[in-house]
């Protein structure tokens, strides 16, 4: 910034006093009171014009919408490309030690103004009002598309007694976590650092095949019963009233729930067998839809639920196959809009997610994701059909790629993933930087 003495402010302000006296006594004149900055504008930012806000009451201008990172690095060359006001402006240095007068051809260094606002002072043309402005350039100090854990798990030792399959589910700002032959253990979204246990009633066992929470309610299956239960807080469950026949809870989409059911059917020469069929429930009552193909997954469901850009609900889920084949290489997401049958979304063989065992996708950050109990990477996708492998930025904790452990996940309603895992008995939190930016 050129630096210029504040001599040159005075002789202005001189001026406007000597053309006032020098007018006739016929000809007088007022200048303006206003001592406001009116607009303000930065170059271009790697090709992207970033609006600035102007606080009159508070004397303040700042960007809501925070510079990429990195940019601190290239702000001292961006120029001021507008700074209207009615009177003459001074520039403060950043030691607040200095005043010269600004003009938006001069460059001003930029970088520290997150740290130490920048100092402007504005003089009406009346050469008497005056007001004092502070000048912030916001820029993110982290990656918006990075997945951040944490260095350290959020907690150890969260649940002894699970050492193997696990399941978890959130209900009520909960987390609840179940393994065969072991308690409940639940923690709070908000904390997630203390856990608890409890002793489950009302379930044959704690070998649960599906859970899922429906209308702020918790729908389980069990293994080796073909009956399904419900639970209001996690702990003590009673059967429900919508009968046997259940294999599995798929996911509740809008105000209804999706599930496997099997039915003694007769064919047409008499000849009874057992059927699977797609199903839906309101909670009371049961529809029946098509047989369900020898590919849907029956084991270890995992389902995501999204809203479209047109603000319809549908889901995602995949899974194990029950007998998988040889032609079986690639892990398959399954989608399903209400009123329709579940459909494969499925792609050529290049652009496919890799078979992985125990699957489980999320929709997080417009994008969906899958991942296995391998833990080596994260695949992604946009519309569920070609996925990509992850190699940056969108991890999984570093310690544990390729611990292949059982585990379970979920995403609460602040964004968090929550990875629970069984060996090592770990919890981990992590969230997408771009998801924990908040507006100033």
């Amino acid at each position: 910034m050129r630096i210029k003495s504040l001599a040159a402010i005075s002789s202005f302000l001189l001026l406007c006093f000597t053309m006032s006296s020098c007018l006739g006594d016929n000809e007088e004149y007022e200048y303006s009171p206003n001592a406001l900055v009116q607009a303000f504008e930065l170059d271009a930012v790697l090709g992207v014009n970033y609006v600035f806000t102007i606080d009159q009451l508070k004397g303040q201008i700042y960007n809501q919408d925070s510079l990429p990172v990195g940019s601190d690095t290239i702000i001292n060359s961006i120029l001021i490309t507008k700074m209207t006001t009615a009177g003459v402006i001074s520039i403060r240095n950043h030691d607040n030690s200095q005043d010269s007068i600004f003009s938006i051809a001069d460059s001003v260094n930029l970088v520290g103004t997150m740290e130490k606002p920048m100092m402007f002072k504005v003089w009406a043309p009346n050469g008497v009002n005056t007001k004092t402005y502070s000048l912030e350039v916001r820029v993110h100090q982290q990656q918006p598309d990075s997945l951040e854990w944490g260095a350290t798990a959020w907690t150890t030792n969260y649940a002894p007694q699970i050492t193997g399959e696990q399941k978890s589910v959130l209900l009520n700002d909960q987390i609840f976590v179940y393994g065969a032959g072991s308690p409940v253990y639940y923690a709070s979204t908000t904390n997630g650092k203390s856990w608890n246990q409890a002793s489950v009633s009302g379930l044959p066992s704690t070998n649960l095949t599906s859970i899922v929470n429906f209308e702020n309610k918790l729908y389980a299956t069990v293994s080796g019963s073909d009956k399904s239960y419900i639970s209001t807080d996690g702990i003590s469950w009673v059967e429900s009233p919508l009968g046997g026949g259940m294999v599995t809870f798929i996911t509740p989409i809008n105000n209804i729930m999706t599930a496997i059911k099997t039915f003694n059917e007769t064919d047409n020469s008499g000849v009874s067998t057992m059927v699977e069929r797609f199903c839906t429930t309101d909670g009371a009552s049961w529809t029946t839809g098509g047989i369900v193909p020898q590919s849907f997954p029956r084991n270890n469901i995992s389902a995501t639920v999204y809203t479209t850009r047109i603000g319809v609900e549908n889901a995602l889920i995949v899974g194990n196959i029950v007998n998988p084949t040889e032609a079986d290489t690639a892990t398959v997401a399954w989608g399903y809009m209400e009123g329709q049958e579940w459909a494969a979304l499925i792609s050529e063989s290049k652009y496919t997610c890799p078979k992985l065992e125990d699957p489980s996708i999320i929709y997080y950050g417009d994008a969906f994701y899958i991942m296995g109990k391998d833990f080596a990477t994260f695949y992604k996708s946009e519309a569920g059909i070609v996925w990509k492998e992850q190699k940056d930025m969108f991890m999984l904790p570093e310690s544990i790629r390729k611990s292949n452990t059982d585990y379970s996940l979920v995403v609460d309603s602040n964004n968090f993933i929550w990875l629970t895992l069984s060996n090592p008995n770990e919890v981990w939190r992590g969230k997408l930087n771009k998801l924990g930016f908040k507006i100033q």
